[in-house]
């Protein structure tokens, strides 16, 4: 009787179905001046579910997404905030960063992500340019490696000429 009444309402008038919960936005402010490497809130930055999801946004190929990670041996520079309140984090390969980088710039929401993967094999010193992601879009190609600190963010595009 009292199932019968609660799905009598609930049909009528919507009541007796708890409204689901909306999980909050992360914060990744936390991460500001820590290393990416770096537990915060039981997570290391590139760990974080909601990071993952928005790397995984932004490069769908698997196999260049592998390669935005840290090795025990990666190096690795403290969080800076960058232009438009976003956060960058950037990562190379020990002994061969200037070859192989990469750099993640996120909103502290988890939104907007942007990923950066330079890999320097086959060009010369005076070429050098990286991969940018970004989610629903191609990747496009700027100068330079990928970004380190606030001031190397935004990266200029590529010239023509």
């Amino acid at each position: 009787m009292v199932r019968t009444a609660i799905l009598a309402c609930a049909a009528i008038i919507g009541c007796g179905a708890p409204a689901a919960a909306k999980a909050p936005a992360p914060d990744l402010d936390a991460y500001v001046g820590k290393y990416p490497f770096d537990v915060v809130n039981g997570h290391r930055f590139l760990d974080h579910p909601a990071v993952r999801a928005a790397i995984a946004a932004a490069v769908p190929d698997a196999k260049k997404r592998a390669g935005v990670a840290f090795a025990d041996d990666g190096l690795g520079l403290p969080i800076v905030r960058v232009a438009g309140g976003r956060i960058l984090v950037w990562g190379g390969e020990r002994r061969a960063e200037d070859r192989y980088n990469w750099s993640v710039v996120i909103a502290p929401d988890g939104s907007k992500p942007e990923v950066c993967i330079h890999d320097g094999v086959g060009y010369g010193g005076d070429f050098q340019a990286s991969e940018w992601f970004e989610p629903g879009g191609k990747s496009i190609m700027k100068q330079g490696t990928c970004p380190s600190a606030a001031e190397d963010y935004p990266a200029a595009a590529i010239a023509a000429g």
